[in-house]
């Protein structure tokens, strides 16, 4: 049960105050332009910006901000989305579960009604960096079969990629092998119109920019690990060439990407049940978390009558931002580690949570009895009984 073995190996991290791990925040108010916002964020080398109105906080960020039409007269307040925020004295493994479930990189941390900072997923990938991870290895954690693109398309195509997957990462190929990874921050670099240009100058230039082909933009200074690298490996790569991303290969071909979400997921959150269940972007919500516990608790019980070899169960959570003040969907994935074969894995999405997961615990409930049954009945077979 190696997530049993990580939760442990790292309960140390998680339960780390972030007091000693607070950062300068990027912070905007609701009437800035688009424009604006975005300088902000490429001057201060970060992916969120923040806003707080009384006790409320609201974030906005660069994958957010590029579906945005008109950047440089529109106002930023219809991308800002709400955002729970942290104290001094709350936890790592609170703001990593904040970052996984949000789509971000920075959480804000607030005191009197003020944003005092943000924890940054970088602060946390240099602390996990500090332990001995050497028998973590990349297989464990890499997402697999990564969309790429490239060279040839055009930006515009890179634009949409991100907008509809929901990624920051895009590896680029030319001529059959990776050259380089374009970003949603290199995206919006090369998108974002010049101060200096007159407004009418400016949407042209944007639009020509879009259409132009991908090329040589984006890092190539991007580390690379075999399936076998372990993390500390990773984490040292990652932090020397200041990137957000690892590339995964395996003789020459590619075979997954690591990114800071991949990370922070090892900062699970353990629910004590019959089966072990691991939740990943756990909800602020004390009733989803009653709900999401509940629900599956009951279902891998139900599974562990007819399918006894499940080791573990992870659950995880993200809530999209679609840059509009509603909350979005929730996008949720269970995989089901057994003793055989590669992990089962679910997905399902929608506006409540309640029935994203009765629709994962049917489709488990399902999918895996039918598995237990075909086994059964191969077993009775190869004993020479009759089958019923």
């Amino acid at each position: 049960m190696i997530t049993d073995t990580i939760y442990e190996h790292l309960e140390d991290i998680q339960t780390t105050k972030i007091k000693n791990f607070v950062s300068k925040p990027t912070i905007i108010e609701s009437t800035d332009t688009l424009s604006s916002v975005i300088n902000k964020i490429i001057k201060n080398k970060a992916y969120d910006a923040f806003y707080i109105n009384r006790k409320n906080t609201f974030s906005t960020n660069i994958l957010s901000l590029l579906n945005a039409k008109n950047i440089t007269s529109m106002k930023v307040e219809p991308y800002l989305s709400p955002i729970p925020y942290v104290s001094p004295n709350d936890s790592i493994q609170k703001a990593s579960h904040i970052m996984t479930h949000y789509r971000t990189r920075e959480v804000p941390v607030v005191s009197q009604n003020k944003i005092i900072g943000v924890v940054t997923a970088k602060k946390i990938i240099k602390l996990l960096s500090s332990k001995d991870n050497k028998w973590i290895k990349a297989n464990l954690i890499y997402t697999q079969n990564p969309v790429t693109v490239t060279s040839d398309e055009p930006l515009s195509t890179a634009k949409r990629i991100m907008i509809s997957k929901k990624i920051d990462h895009l590896p680029v190929l030319n001529k059959d092998k990776i050259k380089q990874v374009l970003t949603s921050s290199h995206l919006i670099e090369t998108i974002i119109p010049k101060e200096s240009l007159g407004r009418l100058s400016r949407g042209a230039n944007r639009v020509h920019k879009l259409e132009s082909r991908i090329g040589n933009i984006g890092s190539t200074r991007v580390p690379q690990c075999s399936p076998n690298d372990d993390l500390n490996k990773i984490l040292k790569l990652m932090l020397k060439t200041d990137t957000t991303c690892c590339l995964v290969n395996l003789w020459d071909n590619l075979q997954g990407i690591i990114t800071f979400k991949d990370i922070l997921g090892l900062l699970a959150t353990k629910i004590e049940a019959q089966i072990p269940l691991f939740i990943v972007g756990m909800p602020e919500d004390q009733g989803d978390i009653k709900l999401i516990t509940s629900k599956f608790e009951k279902t891998l019980k139900r599974l562990q009558q007819t399918y006894s070899e499940i080791h573990e169960a992870r659950v995880s959570i993200k809530k999209q931002r679609s840059g509009g003040k509603k909350e979005g969907k929730f996008d949720v994935t269970i995989m089901i580690t057994t003793s055989h074969h590669t992990p089962l894995i679910y997905k399902s999405l929608g506006f409540d949570l309640g029935e994203v997961l009765e629709d994962l615990s049917q489709k488990l409930l399902r999918n895996l009895s039918k598995k237990a049954k075909r086994r059964s009945k191969t077993s009775i077979r190869k004993m020479g009984l009759p089958v019923f």
